[in-house]
């Protein structure tokens, strides 16, 4: 889970940038808050991602079909 792991290095070091920075506690908690909540999402979402590549290796491609010939539209000028 690398990136999980990466992802809280990138956390803590914005913790650990905020608070050097004179950030109020209550803005850094609110701000760390949003940085864990996006992270849980970005890793909820690799997951899927990953199912779903996952499942697509073992579906087969639809058969070719005919097409109907599409007509081209002229417009005055």
């Amino acid at each position: 889970m690398a990136t999980a792991e990466s992802l809280t290095e990138r956390i803590d070091a914005l913790a650990e940038a905020l608070r050097a920075a004179g950030v109020p506690t209550d803005r850094v908690s609110t701000i760390l808050g949003s940085a864990a909540t996006a992270t849980m999402h970005a890793l909820m979402l690799d997951v899927v991602l990953d199912e779903n590549a996952e499942a697509a290796q073992h579906v087969e491609p639809a058969a070719a079909t005919e097409q109907t010939p599409v007509e081209t539209l002229r417009v005055a000028a």
